[in-house]
């Protein structure tokens, strides 16, 4: 399994064919330099290719600096390489931030929340047989 670790998360590839990203339990800030090594770390893992991707955020309580969150969002040069994002949450809280990422994201793939893991990872591999 390819693994990658950053400050805030570990990302590995699940053999099944999608990415998973999953934050560790700091209540640190992501600023900028941490979400450009995410992001940096998920096309080494991926070798540039488009697969889905699980974002699971149930640990801990993170949010990103103002730069972080544009670049993740509208300015991540790699943001045409997910096909199918599923976030992975734990609490009403998490829900609302969710909900809200992806009605102001403007992504150009499907995004769902879950609160259960083998939902979403049921919905993501739908998306890894249809490349």
């Amino acid at each position: 399994m390819k693994s990658l670790k950053t400050y805030n998360s570990e990302i590995n590839f699940d053999e099944r064919g999608f990415l998973r990203i999953a934050f560790n339990d700091t209540d640190d800030e992501i600023d900028f330099d941490e979400i450009k090594q995410q992001v940096d770390a998920c096309y080494i893992i991926t070798e540039g290719k488009a697969i889905p991707v699980l974002i699971d955020v149930r640990n801990g309580r993170k949010n990103l600096s103002p730069e972080a969150r544009n670049y993740a969002g509208k300015n991540n040069p790699y943001k045409h390489l997910k096909l199918a994002e599923a976030l992975l949450i734990k609490s009403l809280a998490q829900r609302i931030m969710a909900n809200f990422f992806i009605k102001i994201g403007k992504h150009h793939h499907p995004s769902k929340v879950f609160t259960r893991e083998e939902a979403a990872i049921k919905w993501l591999l739908e998306f890894v047989q249809k490349k």
